[in-house]
């Protein structure tokens, strides 16, 4: 339990430690985090099924400027790793991901906070001329940051809470389960309908019924669809350009 409570914690670390995401945009989902927090915990099978309805609860979700709905990388990691020390199903992995990601914001908030400290210093290194200072001050701080705010909860939960975890979860009686359960099983067609809400346009809607009815009736998979759907997108392209230079 030691070596998975120490591997999540780097995965929380690298999930919000900026540098991390200059190789790899990933860490932002849940699907991702979450999966590599189920690989390192020895459950993969469980894990992904939880970090798949905590994705699918966040599919809607986007953060525009200082916006800040849910911390994702937060719901994926916690979120996951507490669905399988505490052996939960995981259609109940949302309901103890959204808790974590609205406390993610306000860690996020304190994260961002204390790194603007270590700008300023960085500006005043590059005034002296000093590079090495502006390189230690952007990458030393911000990881020491992310450790202390991510990485320590994060081995905290999977090294010490399997049996609080467990123990909190057997207490809990079965009508709240049940309700737990419906809760979960609502929230990812939450996140759908958020991301179903970008689609309402005049100029694409069509496009999303026209899937619909060849899912339905025509009984084209996913794959088929995508292919589908890419070629058109493809072809409008073509002649949208055409006509524009056209015009021109």
């Amino acid at each position: 339990m030691l070596i998975s409570a120490i591997l999540v914690a780097l995965i929380a670390i690298g999930s919000q430690w900026w540098f991390s995401h200059t190789i790899t945009r990933t860490w932002l989902y849940p699907i991702w985090a979450g999966f590599m927090v189920a690989v390192v915990m020895g459950d993969p099978i469980n894990g992904m099924k939880a970090a798949a309805y905590i994705q699918l609860t966040y599919l809607g979700w986007i953060t525009a400027g200082g916006t800040m709905p849910g911390n994702l990388m937060v719901a994926g990691v916690f979120g996951t790793a507490l669905t399988i020390i505490s052996g939960a199903s995981p259609s109940l992995a949302p309901t103890f991901a959204v808790p974590f990601s609205l406390l993610g914001i306000l860690i996020n908030q304190a994260y961002m906070t204390i790194n603007a400290f270590w700008v300023h210093k960085a500006d005043k290194y590059l005034e002296q001329g000093n590079i090495t200072g502006v390189r230690l001050m952007n990458y030393v701080p911000s990881g020491i940051t992310s450790t202390i705010l991510y990485g320590v909860p994060a081995f905290c939960l999977v090294y010490f809470g399997g049996d609080f975890a467990t123990k909190a979860l057997a207490a809990i009686p079965q009508n709240i389960i049940d309700a737990l359960n419906v809760v979960g099983a609502l929230m990812p067609a939450l996140g759908i309908a958020m991301l179903l809400s970008f689609l309402a346009k005049k100029k694409i809607v069509a496009f999303f019924f026209i899937g619909y009815f060849a899912t339905v009736y025509a009984k084209l998979d996913t794959m088929a669809i995508t292919i589908f759907a890419a070629c058109v997108g493809v072809l409008i392209y073509l002649f949208t350009m055409k006509k524009e230079g056209e015009e021109e």
